[in-house]
């Protein structure tokens, strides 16, 4: 067995909340600005989960949240696109 390889592995570990952020990441960088409501239903999860989780990746700098009437716009910092889609 290599020295080191098991630290490796240590850092990649898979949890629920690190799958949940990466997805909702890739589904703002590949489909632009959504709601809380429309990921929620994509993912499964109850709005207020999703809703925390946006929050932290806000309060990371990896999203931006725009209040539209009595919900949430969200968009990746990550790769702007010129068009504002609102739904």
């Amino acid at each position: 067995m290599m020295p080191g390889k098991d630290r490796d592995e240590e850092k990649e570990s898979i949890s629920p909340k690190k799958v949940r952020r990466e997805l909702i990441l890739y589904m703002l960088r590949k489909y632009g600005n959504l709601q809380t409501k429309e990921i929620s239903k994509v993912l499964g999860h109850e709005p207020r989960t999703i809703r925390r989780t946006l929050k932290k990746l806000e309060d990371s700098g990896k999203v931006v949240g725009d209040k539209l009437g009595r919900s949430y716009v969200w968009a990746s910092t990550e790769e702007k696109k010129d068009e504002m889609m609102y739904f």
